[in-house]
């Protein structure tokens, strides 16, 4: 397992820890020059956003992965946690249904998460 696939990983176990919703990651980096791996989840509510949030940065960094940067807010519906490598997409239902991640991603690798 390569070092981005180790924080696939751990990102992903963060989430499944908060009770994340349809977890997926996408392999994009054939596909663009931002990074290599989306991951994607959904919180429930805006409580449950934070808790993803929170854990995601814990896991990450106790793993040795910094967090370059963090945009948006739960309040807002999706937070991006960019870690240069692999950015992790934390949205809620509407805003996961508008912008369509997994479906404008369509062609490349993805990987469903279940628990």
């Amino acid at each position: 397992m390569n070092r981005e696939e180790m924080m696939v990983e751990c990102a992903v176990k963060a989430l499944q820890n908060k009770m994340a919703k349809n977890v997926v990651s996408l392999h994009v980096g054939a596909a663009t020059i931002i990074t290599d791996y989306f991951v994607l989840a959904t919180g429930s509510n805006k409580s449950q956003m934070d808790a993803m949030i929170d854990g995601v940065q814990e896991e990450m960094r106790n793993a040795g992965y910094e967090l370059r940067t963090r945009e948006g807010q739960a309040q807002g519906g999706w937070v991006l946690l960019d870690y240069g490598d692999v950015v992790v997409h934390i949205f809620d239902n509407e805003m996961r249904d508008f912008y369509a991640l997994d479906s404008t991603w369509r062609d490349v690798d993805k990987k469903t998460w279940t628990d």
